[in-house]
């Protein structure tokens, strides 16, 4: 275990030493503060610390809405597209040159002729590259529940499941990337599998969600969407569609299942987070309709519990769970190829 843990921090000095690192911390830290700048007063909202002023008779200070807007802005928008996205590419890129590096002839000879085996060297260079995207993601954490401690005296510590959550999306991708990386020894080889795996999990999702809201909600709303005309018909609610979509999201649900699940980190926030003491929270709840919410308009508990039950449809546990058997295998493969090679 001590060896282990001196390759963590060998690992992490050889991060701190790339300058993609703390022009990343750098960028993390300063959208970080333009979060923080967010507030609320009896007259709505504001920015940078007051230098912005937006009237909203629906986010005052102290209401519920003003709370959703301020942690939405956080599991809507800065997990999927900063954290969730460009935070795992630029890992991606920093951490694409750790394992060819190591195998090269000079590196590895070095490495194998000290004591640790060479399951402790792959897991501390594995480990050791997740290391990037938790000094993201960590200290953005801090600054949210900080942020939402001091504005609405709800010191939630649920904000810290998006450390694990967004750490393991990055690690999923990059396994992929370590197991071209350490059977072909090229890096360029390995940043386009991890790439091609990512992109194509990401259309997987993205399909059967549409098709999700295709099958099922849609019909259980009352919608009959008009393909040519571009418009839709109010019908009797039902199911399912009863059609070739419920099929076709069927194929593309178990097609998901067998992929890494990064762009689900969202909503496994929104199901994971804290609202209020009941223990309620932002599943279903979406950004775009509260911003656009008129404040006298009342949205039907219907429609509120089948938008729900559709970001709930894949439980956090299944969807980690599956995550983490195909790294288990993608991971667990190339570190057979790596004790089994002979450098």
């Amino acid at each position: 275990m001590r060896v282990l843990w001196v390759l963590l921090l060998d690992s992490f000095r050889m991060l701190r030493a790339r300058r993609l690192f703390w022009v990343v911390l750098v960028l993390s830290g300063l959208i970080g503060l333009i979060y923080a700048s967010v507030g609320f007063n009896e007259g709505g909202v504001s920015a940078l610390f007051g230098l912005l002023a937006f009237e909203s008779e629906l986010f005052r200070m102290g209401t519920a809405e003003a709370k959703e807007l301020y942690l939405l802005l956080f599991t809507n928008v800065i997990i999927p597209y900063w954290l969730g996205f460009c935070a795992i590419v630029l890992g991606l890129i920093s951490c694409a040159s750790i394992f060819p590096e190591f195998i090269r002839k000079g590196s590895i000879d070095f490495a194998l002729s000290k004591p640790p085996s060479r399951v402790t060297l792959f897991l501390g260079k594995y480990l050791g590259s997740l290391l990037f995207v938790l000094m993201q993601v960590l200290p953005f954490s801090l600054i949210v529940y900080l942020s939402l401690g001091f504005r609405f005296g709800d010191w939630n510590m649920s904000v810290f499941w998006a450390v694990p959550l967004v750490v393991l999306s990055f690690s999923f991708v990059y396994a992929a990337h370590v197991l071209i990386s350490v059977w072909s020894g090229s890096m360029i080889l390995g940043l386009f599998a991890a790439l091609l795996v990512w992109g194509g999990s990401v259309l997987v999702e993205w399909g059967e969600e549409i098709t999700y809201e295709i099958a099922y909600s849609l019909p259980q709303l009352g919608y009959e969407p008009d393909w040519k005309e571009g418009d839709h018909e109010e019908v009797e609610p039902r199911e399912s569609s009863e059609d070739f979509k419920v099929t076709l999201h069927g194929v593309l649900d178990s097609t998901r299942l067998a992929l890494p699940k990064t762009r689900a980190v969202g909503a496994q926030m929104r199901s994971l987070i804290v609202v209020d003491e009941n223990g309620g929270g932002l599943a279903g709840k979406s950004l775009l309709a509260l911003m656009l919410r008129d404040p006298i308009d009342d949205i039907p508990e219907r429609h509120s519990e089948i938008v729900r039950a559709a970001d709930q449809r894949h439980p956090v546990w299944k969807d980690l769970g599956s995550s983490f058997l195909y790294e288990l295998a993608v991971a667990g493969l190339a570190l057979v190829i790596f004790v089994r090679r002979d450098f």
